[in-house]
């Protein structure tokens, strides 16, 4: 799984559960389910097949919120008790012998299914997000992950809308003028987790993969210019080639989900997505993609689909090596500047967040920053360690050897014994077990360079630069720089191969030959730092150098940082030929520059139409702040121009279209009306939230505003109802609305008034 975006890491696992082993194993289950999405509503029939492990006169399935109609086995009525959580079917089972029950349920699923759209005019799902244990809750099944089994699904629901599931579509019927069945076949086992079930108006796009597994893409009707798939195909085969085991299922499916609580989910050949976030056309393509999220998902067929952890402490095999193949697949489809970069970010910040972040990858409830990122850099350093050849071959193993079961990071290192005869004690201690990150002072004095602290006592690597070389020596302790007079630079750790915490005092001749002409990228960037500390004539002749070099954009960022409180002729010089740089230069522009000098009037307004919504909402926003007399002008020409899914630009500037003075004030109802609009519950919540932002900032309190946000309060995801909930609650702070809101409520029913009340401290 892949939490929701890059700014916000949060995450909800099935590592969060842990259970008591059922007492039998479940071989195979035929669900036929109908689906109401306009009650929530889920009626079923199922047939479970399963072989008992030991004698009981009773066996238990995980069923919150479910009523049980009835259970049978064969044609007798089986005796049954339904408790909160449970349906406890009273039987005398044997051991190692097999049975066959039916059960007969309805439910209105708290969890785990989601409906959206169905109560408005909006795009209008279905879709289940089981992560752990909730697909308990709309289907009687055992959660343990441990349980891996067969299922067919038999799913009715109304016409006009297309069914997607695991595994095999094996056929539609029509069981009345109104409703279809759709039937899926998922032959291979898996747990109950990865069941996926999802519903809405698609079109399905099918490509071929290089060894002949059919990809489905989904996609929404009314998407024009689509990018979300970009190089689908090519990162399918990718990844396959880069674990060196064939695809584990019949096929592959990824679909966009309205409201989807995370980045995307990794169902068995099912990777269910944020619709919101990830479907894009080509210009939004360029301020955020499904690329790596969709390789992580996709790695996760291999690492927790077809190999699931056995316990809540094995989630690195999930998570560090989904992370890890997905910065393959960047660094294939975007270069590797790109990669080195993201993952210098993400390793800076496991570094920052060593004292408040201090539960180890091999621990239960460990951070998503702590499976993820660290995890994926632990994966990196592992194979540094034994190399790639027999990385490889360890990967080929493991997943071979545990195919369709279940594995624990012990039954890892002894695949990784087997082929090395090395149980690497030391290095699993230190970055699976420990939190601490290794931490290096170092000062170079001339000729020495010395270790004021090498709090691990670990060896580290130093690429050597002179004039007519380049060699890497490996140190832990301080040395004499044998050819000092000849060495141009000395870098710590080159190309950040390692997750070590370094402070580097080096002489400022060292840096500025690093910063300009260090082998790798991510070296030059680490350079910079040092480089900001010089005296601005210096810095000034440096940077000039650099903008006349094609380098990736964070150097020019960088350089911006810098400049942009002290904007003489000579910075304004470099900002000019930054405009001439890539389209994520430009964008840095845009971010930085919030007084556009008068200099750069012409060019900064050329970034209004870059290929980017994020570089033309912030342009606009900061030239429209600039040059107060040209306001009505700027929002004349900039009113037509295009704006992304999620109306982030749009609303930007019917903001500044109603704070302008004098600006079509006749217009001003009808752009109020227009912002409220986007808080209703007809656009998906990334919509909703930026309108709220919108809505507060401008005090556009009415009794639709405050019923809209109401409405956001009962949502399902806590990304949408939690800052409603804390909306209504600052506004009830301020006597000027509480009379407004307390009206607005007051219509709702008593059992959502009840809510409220609990919610947000209202009395009835």
């Amino acid at each position: 799984m892949r939490p929701n975006f890059v700014i916000l890491i949060f995450f909800f696992g099935w590592h969060l559960y842990a259970q008591a082993p059922k007492k039998y194993d479940l071989i195979h289950i035929d669900a036929f389910i109908e689906i109401n999405p306009y009650q929530k509503k889920v009626t079923g029939n199922v047939i479970y097949r399963f072989q008992m492990r030991e004698n009981t006169n009773s066996i238990e399935f995980d069923a919150p919120g479910i009523q049980t109609l009835k259970v049978k086995s064969g044609k007798e009525k089986i005796d049954f008790k339904q408790t909160d959580k449970s349906l406890i079917i009273n039987k005398k089972f044997k051991q190692n012998k097999n049975y066959q029950i039916t059960v007969k349920y309805r439910v209105n699923p708290s969890k785990a299914m989601y409906f959206t759209g169905w109560q408005s005019n909006g795009r209008k799902q279905v879709w289940t997000q089981g992560q752990g244990k909730n697909n308990s809750h709309w289907i009687p099944v055992n959660d343990d992950p441990n349980d891996k089994f067969t299922w067919s699904f038999h799913i009715a629901f109304p016409n006009k809308y297309r069914i997607i599931s695991n595994g095999i579509f094996t056929g539609k019927t029509a069981k009345n003028d109104s409703i279809d069945i759709y039937s899926y076949k998922q032959e291979l086992p898996a747990p109950a987790y990865l069941i996926f079930v999802g519903a809405g108006k698609y079109i399905e796009n099918k490509v071929e993969s290089q060894n002949g597994t059919t990809i489905y893409n989904y996609q929404y009707t009314d998407i024009s210019h689509d990018k979300t798939y970009y190089k689908s195909e090519e990162i399918f085969n990718f990844i396959e080639q880069s674990i060196g085991v064939p695809y584990p299922w019949h096929n592959y499916k990824q679909i966009p989900c309205r409201d989807f609580l995370y980045g995307g989910m990794e169902n068995v050949s099912a990777t269910s997505f944020n619709g919101n976030s990830y479907v894009v056309d080509s210009i939004g393509f360029n301020d955020i993609n499904f690329v790596n999220v969709s390789a992580h998902e996709l790695t996760h067929q291999w690492f927790g689909d077809l190999v699931t952890g056995k316990s809540p402490a094995d989630h690195w095999l999930h998570e560090g090596f989904a992370t890890y193949f997905a910065r393959l697949s960047d660094q294939y489809i975007f270069g590797k500047a790109y990669n080195d970069y993201n993952v210098y970010q993400y390793d800076q910040q496991i570094i920052a967040a060593q004292n408040s972040d201090t539960i180890p990858i091999h621990r239960t409830n460990a951070s998503s920053l702590t499976y993820y990122q660290k995890g994926a850099k632990v994966v990196t350093m592992l194979r540094q360690q034994i190399g790639n050849d027999n990385f490889k071959l360890l990967i080929k193993n493991f997943l071979n050897r545990y195919a369709y079961r279940n594995a624990s990071i012990s039954d890892f290192k002894k695949e990784i014994f087997q082929i090395t005869g090395d149980s690497l004690t030391r290095f699993f201690k230190l970055w699976l077990e420990d939190y601490h990150i290794p931490q290096f002072v170092l000062k170079q004095q001339k000729d020495s360079l010395i270790f004021v602290k090498n709090s691990h006592n670990l060896p580290i690597d130093f690429q050597i630069i002179t004039s007519d070389s380049t060699y890497q020596i490996t140190r832990k302790q301080s040395f004499k720089l044998s050819d000092y007079h000849q060495i141009k630079s000395i870098i710590a750790n080159p190309e950040n191969q390692k997750l070590y915490d370094i402070q580097f005092d080096k002489e400022p001749m060292f840096a500025v030959e690093q910063v300009l002409h260090a082998p790798a990228f991510i070296d030059r960037y680490k350079a910079m730092k040092q480089i900001a500390e010089l005296n601005k004539k210096t810095k000034d002749s440096i940077y000039k150098l650099l903008l006349h070099q094609n380098l990736y954009y964070p150097i020019y960022q960088n350089i911006l940082k810098n400049i942009r409180n002290d904007l003489d002729s000579i910075h304004i010089d470099f900002i000019k030929q930054l405009f001439e740089k890539d389209l994520m230069t430009r964008q840095q522009i845009a971010l930085q520059i919030e007084k556009v000098p008068v200099k750069l009037k012409p060019l900064y307004k050329t970034l209004l139409r870059d290929a980017s919504y994020l570089t033309r909402r912030m342009a606009l926003w900061h030239y429209w702040n600039s040059f107060p007399s040209e306001r009505k002008n700027i929002l004349n020409e900039t009113r037509q121009l295009q704006s992304d899914a999620n109306q982030y630009y749009r609303l930007m500037w019917l903001s500044l279209a109603l704070i302008t003075p004098d600006y079509n004030n006749e217009q001003n109802l009808s752009y109020i009306n227009e912002i409220t609009s986007y808080a209703s519950n007809r656009y998906n919540m990334t919509v909703r939230l930026n309108a709220f932002e919108m809505i507060d900032a401008l005090q556009l309190i009415t009794p639709q505003s405050i019923n809209n946000i109401i409405d956001a309060t009962f949502h399902f995801n806590w990304r949408l109802h939690l800052p409603a909930r804390q909306l209504l609650q600052k506004w009830l702070q301020n006597p000027e609305y509480q009379n407004i809101i307390q009206q607005q409520i007051n219509q709702l029913d008593y059992s959502k008034r009840q809510l409220m009340q609990k919610w947000i401290g209202i009395e009835n």
